[in-house]
């Protein structure tokens, strides 16, 4: 069982519903979170099919733009399986059928706003040539990564933890650089207690990341099974 499940974020299906039920409003706040939250994957797909960082951008703008105008999220169904597949198989599909006629969309004029663009470009080189797919799955990883962190911290401030949230979160990533016996001392709490700490910062992690890929998987799908797949592809960076 998941602490605190009101902490999440509406994330991926939650989201789809959003679009499908909700008033105006509040679906186009969802679609906005939506394009906000996967087009770094497509733009890692894009770039490392051979685009340059100009096309590329001009195809996941041209991709989510039309998204919103022919409501491609709106066809997506959590019984058909994953969001991962969906959206790649979307866009794939996109791709193919611009490849004759490229929009490329004026500043300014219908344009979803690609934060951290400058960010997501400084991991590439001209001669990249790694797998398409794998440059998405990856990236899509990192989001599901980054989200449950997000929410992960979230959930100790809320407890008016983040003094241990943020003395301890490196064990996350085996990056604690103290030993316990220095964390101990520098907490003010026992040894016995950093180890619970540890502990059980890593079993809440993981029940919030198994939450976050919960929500992009279908019914009848192994979230275990994903988990491992994504946290295998990151391991191979």
């Amino acid at each position: 069982m998941v602490e605190g499940n009101s902490v999440f974020q509406p994330t991926r299906w939650t989201l789809v519903q959003k679009l499908k039920v909700a008033p105006c409003a509040e679906a186009q706040e969802a679609l906005n979170e939506l394009c906000g939250l996967y087009w770094r994957p497509l733009y890692a797909y894009a770039r490392s099919y051979g685009r340059s960082s100009q096309d590329s951008e001009d195809v996941v703008q041209g991709f989510l733009t039309k998204g919103v105008e022919k409501a491609i999220f709106k066809a997506a169904d959590q019984e058909k399986g994953k969001m991962r597949t969906f959206l790649l198989t979307s866009f794939k599909r996109y791709l193919r059928d611009e490849h004759a006629k490229l929009m490329t969309l004026k500043r300014g004029e219908g344009k979803i706003d690609l934060v951290d663009l400058q960010a997501e470009e400084t991991q590439w080189k001209d001669n990249d040539a790694q797998d398409p797919t794998l440059h998405f799955d990856r990236r899509w990883a990192l989001i599901i990564v980054e989200s449950a962190r997000t929410q992960l911290r979230k959930k100790y401030g809320k407890e008016g933890k983040l003094a241990l949230h943020d003395t301890l979160v490196g064990c996350l990533t085996g990056e604690l650089t103290s030993s316990y016996a220095d964390l101990s001392e520098q907490l003010g709490i026992s040894l016995a207690a950093v180890k619970v700490g540890v502990h059980r910062m890593r079993k809440r992690f993981g029940e919030l990341l198994r939450a976050e890929i919960q929500e992009t998987v279908g019914p009848d799908e192994d979230p275990d099974h994903e988990l491992r797949y994504l946290i295998g592809i990151l391991a191979d960076v």
